[in-house]
């Protein structure tokens, strides 16, 4: 009835905590009693308009960047998706009625979203895919890209924590930049790939393999290239990873050390080591820092990646590990470096350089 992400539900809160100060004040007289239930009735009121208020701004701020998307995903409660899933072993082609299904953008592409179980990763979450115009127009005539005369790149978007895949599409408006360079044919038909990173309730797993816990970096790669072959009919040929915040890591840890399927990878506010969270062991963290130590990685390989790093000075979150990466990597690997003048840790500060990265990975 009152969604997270829902306007109504914004206004509710809104008006309720008005009302509420608009009642303290014209009633106030009626509590100015020096007894113990006057004290009481004060203080609960005070105490109880402050939350309303709190968790009126904290709506409008979460519907503003899209870091959780129902009141289950805000408390940490998964729901149960094996029911709807269908695992990447057992996935056939896009079909007609998916095409229907898919929720199509004021600029023309077509969003569809899938339920799925990564038979490498045993990880059940959704992935979005979008369409661009022109492969929605041959899509809905014959339901095979294998098919298509149609010139196309794929890039794989990530997230930050906490997030939902939808941000790309909503929030940081990044389908709609797609479609802008598009229609202005300073891009090719682009399909993007937009995994959950957060598979975990409540627990920021960086997009990495724990020894004995989720697969994540396994659900993101292997997974999502089976998924692309198998129901999208998605050749061989190399993606592009993009990313912001702790999706920033997600896309050049990934491209880097997947560099035979990965040639692009753009890093918006995004830093160079991974972030623990606070139940991630001593013994755990300390083999997941040498085994995502990207420098010893870049050193060892061919390196045929490129890196775009966009990064803030006044973006305490992520500058510091930026400046170390850069220093060790710049000599090693092909990265343009991007210095927003001003700006923090914030959708309001990346949201314009969303184009800088997309037409970065095409022109390159």
């Amino acid at each position: 009835m009152f969604p997270l992400l829902s306007l109504r539900t914004e206004l509710v809160f809104w008006l309720i905590g008005l009302g509420l100060t608009i009642f303290i004040v014209v009633k106030w007289h009626l509590l100015e009693g020096k007894k113990l239930r006057h004290h009481s009735a004060r203080f609960s009121l005070i105490i109880f308009v402050q939350i309303i208020l709190l968790a009126a701004a904290g709506i409008t701020i979460n519907r503003a960047g899209e870091f959780y998307s129902s009141w289950n995903d805000l408390a940490g409660i998964r729901s149960d998706l094996s029911k709807s899933a269908v695992s990447t072993s057992a996935l056939s082609g896009i079909t007609s009625h998916d095409i229907r299904k898919g929720k199509q953008t004021p600029g023309g592409s077509l969003v569809i979203k899938k339920i799925i179980t990564g038979e490498n990763s045993g990880i059940t979450d959704a992935v979005y895919v979008v369409f661009p115009p022109a492969i929605v127009k041959a899509l809905k005539n014959n339901p095979s890209l294998v098919q298509m005369n149609i010139d196309y790149k794929v890039t794989e978007l990530f997230s930050g924590y906490p997030g939902v895949p939808a941000t790309w599409i909503g929030a940081l408006k990044g389908i709609p930049a797609i479609e802008k360079l598009e229609n202005a044919k300073k891009i090719p038909q682009t399909i993007a790939i937009i995994p959950s990173i957060n598979v975990v309730p409540g627990e920021d797993t960086e997009c990495l393999n724990f020894r004995n816990g989720p697969q994540v970096e396994t659900w993101l790669t292997k997974d999502m290239h089976l998924f692309a072959e198998r129901y999208i009919g998605i050749d061989s040929r190399p993606w592009s990873t993009f990313g912001y915040s702790t999706g920033g890591w997600c896309a050049a840890e990934i491209a880097i050390r997947h560099q035979d399927q990965y040639n692009f990878a753009v890093s918006l506010a995004g830093y160079f080591a991974p972030a623990f969270a606070t139940r991630t062991s001593p013994i755990e963290r300390t083999f997941l820092k040498a085994e995502y130590d990207l420098i010893p990685l870049l050193q060892k390989a061919n390196n045929s990646v490129k890196l775009l790093v966009i990064a803030s000075p006044h973006d305490r979150f992520s500058f510091g590990s930026t400046q170390k990466f850069l220093k060790a990597a710049t000599p090693i690997v092909s990265i343009k470096y991007d210095e927003i003048p001003s700006g923090g840790h914030n959708l309001s500060v990346w949201r314009p350089f969303v184009t800088t990265g997309f037409l970065w990975m095409n022109q390159n």
